[in-house]
């Protein structure tokens, strides 16, 4: 009984070592790319991002939004392409714009903040891409070992909690 105790205790303690590595790693790679865009380390989008980022941790989506990090990035390093500006679920979030997640054309603090909450309901999320590259992009992410299907004939990609709808933006 006490070995069943003491092995429930360190598996709870490990689960509780990764999510705070997650968090870390979520909050320096947000704040990073921030920084590579330019917004100066006293800027407002910092602690928009932070706020985020503590929802973010609360809703259990950490690692859904790091491996989405990893799909943009892998896409954007192989293909050379990155999330069409302005739009998509993501466009409304500072840490979004700092992950990479989603891009714009003039980064500003955000009047109407993404509901993490709402996302988490809602399940389906969408990131476009240039309608010529978005079918690369979804044979890429099917490439990488992401878990690839369609959903109303539209192509996502599965994490964890939530799914990312791969839509098309005419160019």
């Amino acid at each position: 009984m006490a070995k069943k105790n003491l092995k429930q205790k360190r598996k709870v303690a490990n689960a509780s070592l990764l999510n705070k590595n997650a968090v870390e790693s979520l909050s320096f790679q947000t704040h990073w790319g921030l920084k590579q865009l330019g917004v100066r380390e006293d800027h407002v989008l910092y602690e928009m991002a932070d706020v985020e980022i503590g929802i973010v941790s609360e809703l259990e989506m950490v690692l859904d939004l790091l491996s989405i990090k990893k799909l943009v990035d892998g896409v954007k390093q192989n293909l050379h392409v990155t999330p069409t500006p302005d739009c998509g679920d993501f466009k409304d979030s500072a840490m979004s714009w700092g992950l990479g997640i989603a891009t714009c054309m003039e980064l500003h603090p955000i009047d109407d903040p993404i509901s993490w909450y709402a996302m988490k309901r809602q399940k389906m999320m969408k990131i476009y891409y240039p309608e010529s590259k978005r079918n690369e992009v979804v044979s890429w992410a099917k490439d990488n070992g992401f878990n690839t299907s369609t959903y109303l004939g539209r192509p996502i990609v599965k994490f964890t909690n939530i799914y990312v709808i791969i839509e098309r933006t005419r160019e």
